[in-house]
């Protein structure tokens, strides 16, 4: 007998759970969750599956139920590499390193010994930013900017921003860094402010496209504010790139 439950696409492991809250069975609780349709559906009403609660889980070789434990007692094969039994986290993964944090009460990705849980953002963060971090109270309350998921219960990687207090995915950063976005979606502070090779750069392709302007709009003046150095500048000649008059930079808004 084999489970006829498709595999879980978010962890490797040989059991199943029964979701306290409907009695389904399903591979983890993000199976769960992916599968909440709505309160006025036919499924689910509940959105987020209680990990803590789940009492019963199934062998996937042999379909014994049985209480959540890291061996099946029927056909005795181990579940997964990793197990937890507050969370009721199962992982076979072996390229996957986690940790159950008592202070956050959930497990986290990585290594224990190389991160610490800081109580105002209660959140784990590494330890290499253990005294260069700002505190942003309960930072892990709050969802991620980019793809809006909650930090807290998410199983991906969180960084800080560098500039500002703001946390994010670090895949979500990666993303920003190659769409060229230069702000914090939260808070707009620079991720990186312009280096001087980058200002000479769009020094060039504001004299190039200046004559390309509508009439119309050429002799325009307008304010803009320098995301860079925070200051704002008035009467700056309408261009396609806007240049800071204090700092230089082009990373502005009108």
């Amino acid at each position: 007998m084999i489970s006829p439950l498709p595999y879980c696409p978010h962890y490797l492991r040989n059991c199943d759970k029964k979701a306290p809250c409907c009695g389904k069975f399903y591979p983890c609780r993000l199976c769960h969750n992916a599968n909440y349709q709505g309160p006025n559906s036919d499924g689910c009403k509940t959105e987020i599956m209680d990990r803590y609660n789940v009492t019963i889980i199934q062998c996937r070789k042999c379909l014994f139920e049985q209480s959540p434990t890291n061996q099946c007692k029927q056909c005795g094969i181990q579940f997964a590499k990793y197990f937890c039994s507050i969370c009721k986290l199962y992982d076979d993964d072996p390229n996957k390193q986690i940790y159950h944090c008592d202070e956050c009460n959930m497990c986290r990705r990585g290594i224990k010994e190389e991160n610490f849980h800081c109580k105002l953002c209660g959140i784990c963060l590494s330890k290499q930013s253990q005294n260069t971090h700002r505190c942003l109270n309960q930072a892990a309350d709050n969802d991620c900017p980019v793809c809006l998921e909650n930090l807290k219960i998410s199983t991906n990687f969180i960084m800080q921003l560098p500039n500002c207090a703001h946390f994010i995915h670090q895949t979500c950063f990666n993303q920003l860094i190659k769409t060229n976005h230069r702000n914090c979606p939260l808070c707009s502070f620079p991720i990186s402010k312009m280096t001087k090779e980058e200002i000479e750069h769009y020094d060039k392709l504001a004299e190039e496209t200046k004559n390309l302007l509508p009439v119309s709009i050429s002799n325009l003046k307008v304010s803009i504010q320098c995301f860079d150095c925070r200051e704002i500048s008035n009467e700056i000649s309408f261009n396609y790139y806007l240049k800071c008059s204090h700092c230089g930079s082009y990373n502005t808004k009108q």
